[in-house]
């Protein structure tokens, strides 16, 4: 029987984890297609409208209920197998709630890479397609404002763009010199990305030093900034879902931003800090395994893991938002969440372990 433990464990959690999930995530689609279908049927898409959005949205809407899920499904599986004393029986057969963590370990690995592989390489490119199809479906009398992008070629202005952010309309571009003022600027009816490179076309360029003004007509030139299309469809999107390597290039300037450029550092760590709320989860929720079936303490157990959850949850999201504009260390505001909340978590482990 205690070999068989570990696994019938994780899959008594695992199968309550995802029924959890799968209930959060069917929440939060309705919610989102509430707020969205009069925009898409004005926009003429229909039910097909409805449902591509519902689902380019779904990675997202996984991404971000996984933690409360795990949360949940694990004190509910808990609390199923302390009703039915099975969590008695282990701790009598001398397993306790540290080696419940042990055995739950690879179930949280599992969960966490999961999360890792739809933020990496799902999340971006179902964002961007999602952005590039409402652009492309938005009325004619939709007029957008004007973008603005920083890039190494110094600031750009978009008057609109296409829906696959391939062509640029009304183009402007500001270089400044090394005291800070406008130096250079261009103004170019359209641009055109070629696969390489943009194509500006019925281009004035406009020269301003110690001899004057110069003015300039061209009508195609080349421009090769760090702007790509896929960056240009981000750029109306407060804080775009990018990659770890996407920020990663952000930083090392190889990719436009719109953001600066401590946001992009912390985005960069927490990345690969978020998949650590999964354990976090686990390890908040296990210490209800301590009550016994009839205990009156049981309710409060079950109370004070689901605050400590959330209030996880809500920390880490305030660090992040708050820790930037005070220009905390990056790595700091990643791991202030995690490591504040596995030290509570252990305490709690510790405590139950002596009762």
């Amino acid at each position: 029987m205690i070999a068989n433990l570990p696994s019938y464990l994780r899959r008594r959690v695992g199968t309550q984890i995802l029924v959890v999930l799968l209930a959060i995530s069917a929440l939060m689609q309705v919610l989102q297609l509430l707020d969205v279908t009069t925009d898409v049927l004005k926009r003429d898409q229909g039910l097909y409208g409805i449902l591509y959005y519902g689902f380019m949205r779904m990675p997202s809407i996984l991404v971000t209920g996984l933690a409360p899920a795990v949360l949940i499904g694990t004190l509910l599986a808990l609390h199923s197998m302390a009703r039915t004393l099975e969590i008695t029986t282990m701790r009598a057969a001398g397993v306790g709630v540290g080696r419940m963590l042990r055995y739950l370990l690879p179930l949280g690995m599992v969960l966490a890479i999961a999360q890792f592989a739809l933020s990496e390489a799902v999340l971006p490119d179902a964002d961007n397609e999602l952005k590039e199809w409402w652009s492309a479906s938005a009325p004619a009398d939709d007029t957008p404002s004007r973008l603005w992008a920083s890039t190494s070629d110094g600031t750009a202005a978009f008057d609109s763009i296409s829906p696959h952010g391939r062509q640029l309309h009304g183009v402007r571009l500001y270089k400044r010199n090394p005291q800070g003022l406008i130096a250079h600027r261009i103004v170019a009816r359209e641009a055109q990305w070629n696969g390489k490179v943009w194509v500006l076309k019925d281009v004035v360029e406009i020269r301003i030093g110690e001899e004057g003004i110069m003015r300039n007509h061209f009508d195609e030139r080349l421009w090769e900034p760090n702007l790509r299309p896929d960056d240009v469809l981000r750029l109306n999107v407060d804080h775009p879902h990018l990659s770890s390597a996407m920020v990663a290039e952000v930083i090392a300037g190889r990719r436009a931003g719109t953001l600066p450029h401590r946001y992009y550092q912390t985005v960069f760590y927490r990345s690969f800090t978020a998949p650590l709320g999964v354990f976090v989860m686990l390890l908040l929720a296990l210490p209800t395994a301590c009550l016994l079936p009839r205990s009156t303490n049981g309710g409060r157990a079950v109370a004070t893991a689901l605050v400590l959850g959330l209030g996880y949850l809500l920390f880490d999201g305030m660090v992040a938002a708050l820790g930037t504009s005070a220009r905390w260390p990056p790595l700091a505001i990643a791991l202030a969440a995690p490591v504040l909340f596995v030290a509570i978590g252990l305490l709690q482990l510790h405590a139950c372990e002596r009762i």
